[in-house]
């Protein structure tokens, strides 16, 4: 886990959830919604902030004056059940729809073809990207307010999650592919400039040497330009630039709980005991 806002994506089940964690495939069983909201009105009675109100009074303060330039919404209608960016300009609503009845292209996975709600939504200068509950990314135009491309660029690909690289002004797409029985993550850097022009498949992948399998992981930390990625089969911590993707260095151990990354530092939480827990400290 990093410092910041450190982004984790776990490799699972090829739909992903709408979390910021996307968990393994390991199966849960349902909780008790009775039970969970029975907790949250005793957190709310009980709890020792008595200055609740206030704070929810400031910060209605702090946003009240900051203004879209290009006011957003997102709106579900009964009747067509799908999740759609509008883009408000002028006055005039346009809307971003990322389904395509005919298919943008020859897929092999049925459940491409069908319109899902969209779960994530990434603007990069002037391209916004949606990315469906299928696993289907399409990105649009602000300038045009048209579709440029879809960034499924494999039939069977399936993608996780989306992180936007200001460092090198790219995209990372994090995806499972049914070839692979949806079991690791594969990541892609595809510059904007690409996209842009229309060629989501001038990408390249990136961490080809890493067995992203559950439950391994890979964690994008925008603050301190930092990537971690674990391979289970091999229990190794790896720790990449953000800018250009080089290994910074790894950590080897099978006891390692945690892992916090502060700018050349980076603190690993050991097997815990009763009476203490064990933490090293490296300085790179």
């Amino acid at each position: 886990m990093m410092e910041g806002s450190g982004r984790r994506i776990s490799a699972a089940n090829p739909r992903p959830c709408s979390g910021r964690r996307i968990l393994a495939a390991k199966k849960r069983g349902r909780s008790d919604g009775f039970l969970n909201s029975v907790k949250k009105l005793q957190r709310r009675e009980i709890s020792s902030k008595s200055d609740r109100s206030f704070s929810i009074t400031n910060a209605q303060e702090r946003f009240r004056n900051m203004r879209l330039m290009v006011p957003s919404s997102l709106y579900y209608s009964s009747s067509q059940p799908n999740f759609v960016a509008n883009l408000c300009a002028s006055a005039a609503f346009e809307e971003y729809d990322t389904h395509d009845p005919k298919g943008h292209c020859s897929m092999v996975l049925p459940f491409l073809m069908k319109r899902t709600k969209v779960i994530e939504i990434v603007a990069a200068r002037d391209i916004v990207f949606a990315l469906a509950h299928s696993g289907v990314c399409a990105a649009f135009s602000r300038e045009t307010n048209q579709r440029i491309c879809f960034l499924n660029v494999s039939p069977d690909e399936v993608i996780r999650s989306l992180f936007y690289n200001k460092n090198n002004d790219s995209l990372i797409t994090v995806s499972v592919y049914a070839s692979d029985n949806f079991s690791s993550l594969k990541c892609r850097s595809t510059r904007i400039e690409y996209i842009r022009r229309g060629k989501p498949d001038a990408g390249f992948p990136l961490f080809e040497s890493e067995s992203l399998k559950w439950p391994g992981f890979v964690e994008f930390d925008d603050v301190n330009g930092k990537v971690l990625t674990y391979s289970a089969q091999d229990s190794i911590y790896k720790v990449f630039d953000l800018k250009n993707y080089t290994m910074l260095y790894s950590i080897s151990d099978t006891d390692v709980q945690e892992i916090k990354i502060r700018y050349s530092h980076s603190l690993s939480v050991h097997g815990r005991s009763r009476v203490c827990i064990c933490m090293y400290v490296h300085v790179v």
